[in-house]
């Protein structure tokens, strides 16, 4: 059955959180499901940023593996924000979404699900990069 490649979630701790963290990723997550075409991939990766507000932080910092829904064949990889941009949020939500698609394709690899790049993946990548809203 076709998956989507790439899917964009988030976690937003509420308050008073940044909102260019926020809008940047409203940007990219409607982005992301115009451009999404289901494929045949051997599974969907669900990058989840975590914007931190007065109420939630996240407890880690950086980019983990998260879970692996077997039942979905998706892999959720998680990213911890900090409070801030340092200049575009658009440009760095990017950037980090490049770097959990290199900490995925690691995954894959060592669970034997991948014997190469996740190939549907960067190219959902790459056309959010060229797409504007």
């Amino acid at each position: 059955m076709p998956l989507s490649p790439l899917s964009l979630k988030s976690i937003i701790g509420g308050g008073l959180e940044d909102k260019r963290w926020t809008a940047a990723l409203d940007s990219l997550r409607g982005a992301a499901q115009k451009i999404g075409t289901p494929s045949d991939v051997p599974f969907n990766l669900t990058v989840t940023y975590f914007v931190p507000g007065e109420i939630y932080g996240p407890t880690f910092s950086g980019i983990r593996i998260g879970s692996f829904l077997e039942d979905f064949r998706s892999l959720v990889v998680q990213v911890a924000l900090p409070r801030h941009p340092e200049a575009d949020a658009r440009a760095e939500l990017l950037d980090l979404l490049d770097e959990a698609i290199t900490r995925a394709e690691g995954w894959g690899r060592r669970k034997k699900l991948l014997s190469g790049p996740l190939e549907a993946a960067r190219r959902a990548a790459s056309d959010l990069r060229g797409y504007s809203a």
